[in-house]
């Protein structure tokens, strides 16, 4: 067993290969059906981080979507072009966040609608 309070049963990683395996794994996609061959870096939108409540998805679109809206139309472009051709990021995330920005930017259109699901134990 591993005492913790025991330097003796202590196991040292030399600092280059764990940076090294780190990058190695944050840069391979799991999915095969998304694999392409290219490397995406993570990203660290709450679709892709989990941890979300599914109540609270409306409203950090509605947060970003308001952020987006601070930067130059250049700037907002080319994120939400990079944002968009992760493979993480299907149609319906697309549309829910181009909803928002149309809706930030002044228009009347009713919020998107999110899917709820249900637990397969509650169904």
């Amino acid at each position: 067993m591993l005492d913790h309070n025991d330097p003796e049963t202590w196991l040292e990683l030399p600092v280059e290969e764990a940076a090294g395996a780190i990058i190695a794994r944050t840069h391979q996609i799991a999915d095969p059906i998304y694999d392409t061959g290219m490397t995406y870096a993570p990203c660290r939108c709450w679709r892709c981080r989990g941890g979300v409540a599914l109540a609270d998805r409306a409203t950090l679109d509605r947060l970003l979507a308001k952020h987006l809206m601070t930067l130059s139309e250049s700037e907002r472009g080319q994120w939400m072009l990079l944002w968009a051709g992760h493979p993480r990021h299907d149609a319906d995330a697309r549309e829910q966040l181009n909803t928002w920005l149309r809706i930030a930017g002044g228009s009347n259109e009713p919020a998107p609608l999110y899917p709820v699901y249900a637990m397969p134990e509650e169904a």
